[in-house]
C-alpha cells in the first residue's frame, strides 16, 4: 500500500473513533508496527493527530476546533445518521446541527455530500470514500457558509435523495425561520432540490422566531429534536401536514 493510501487509511479510522489505543490501530492497518507509526509521526507532525499515553486523538480542523457540541445535539445527529444508508445522495446545510450530523457520517462509505459549510467541507477533505460537492458562492464569514446566487444556482442544479436543515428558530404558524436573506434563499434552494427534507433542531429552536420564514410545515417531511414538541398548537400543525417528528 502506497504512503498516502495508508496514511488516510490511518486518518480515516482516527476520525471515525475520534481516539483509539496505538496498538488496536496498528492491528486494523495494512502495514507494520514499525511503518504505522512512522506515518503517526508524519501526521502528527502537520497537525492531524494528537498522540498520548499510547493513544491516538484526532484533531480537528483548526476553523471548527472551537466547537463544542451540546449532548443534545449529538443525539439529535445520532438519529439523523440512521437516516443515511450508503450510496445516498445527501445535502447539507450550513449550521451546528448540521456539522454534528457530519462527524457521525465519517465512516460511512459511499456517500455523496452536496454543502455550502466550510466547516463540513473541511471535515470531509480527508475521507476518501465521500465525495464531496461544496457550492458556489461568497462567504459569509459569521455562517462560515457560502450564500448568494452562485450558491442557489449551484444547489437548483442538483438533486439528492435528503436534505438535512438547520434553523434559527420555528414559528408555529407558519414555518422555519432564519434571520437573513443570503440564508433564506440557500434554503429555500435546497427545500426544492430534495426528495426528503429534514430539519434537525434541539426543543429550543421551538418557539424562538426570526424575520424570514425560508420553509413552511408543508414542506418539511420530518423533524428530528430532542424533546416533544411542547406547543400544542404546533403539535396539531405538524400532524396535520403529516410531518413526521422524531424525538432522539
Amino acid at each position: 500500500m502506497r504512503n498516502d493510501d495508508r496514511r488516510k487509511q490511518i486518518l480515516e479510522i482516527v476520525m471515525a473513533e475520534d481516539s483509539i489505543r496505538v496498538s488496536d490501530l496498528i492491528d486494523r492497518v495494512d502495514g507494520s508496527a514499525a511503518t504505522v507509526r512512522r506515518d503517526l509521526t508524519f501526521l502528527e507532525q502537520n497537525g492531524y493527530i494528537l498522540r498520548k499515553h499510547g493513544f491516538v486523538k484526532y484533531v480537528q480542523p483548526e476553523m471548527v476546533q472551537s466547537i463544542e457540541f451540546s449532548p443534545e445535539m449529538i443525539e439529535i445527529a445520532k438519529a439523523a445518521a440512521k437516516l443515511v444508508e450508503e450510496g445516498d445522495t445527501i445535502m447539507l446545510d450550513s449550521g451546528f446541527s448540521t456539522l454534528a450530523l457530519a462527524y457521525q457520517l465519517i465512516s460511512m462509505n459511499n456517500l455523496t455530500v452536496i454543502t455550502n459549510s466550510i466547516p463540513i467541507a473541511a471535515l470531509f477533505n480527508s475521507v476518501e470514500h465521500i465525495q464531496t460537492y461544496v457550492t458556489g458562492g461568497f462567504l459569509r464569514v459569521r455562517e462560515n457558509a457560502l450564500v448568494g446566487t452562485d450558491a442557489v444556482e449551484s444547489i437548483e442544479k442538483m438533486h439528492a435523495g435528503k436534505v438535512f436543515l438547520s434553523t434559527t428558530g420555528v414559528r408555529e404558524t407558519s414555518g422555519l425561520t432564519c434571520v437573513s436573506a443570503f440564508q433564506e434563499d440557500v434554503k429555500r434552494a435546497y427545500v426544492n432540490a430534495a426528495d426528503h427534507v429534514i430539519l434537525l433542531a434541539t426543543d429550543q429552536k421551538f418557539g424562538k422566531d426570526a424575520v424570514r420564514v425560508f420553509a413552511t410545515f408543508e414542506q418539511i417531511d420530518t423533524i428530528i429534536t430532542n424533546k416533544p414538541v411542547a406547543s400544542k398548537v404546533l403539535a396539531q400543525k405538524l400532524e396535520k401536514c403529516n410531518v413526521e417528528v422524531i424525538v432522539a
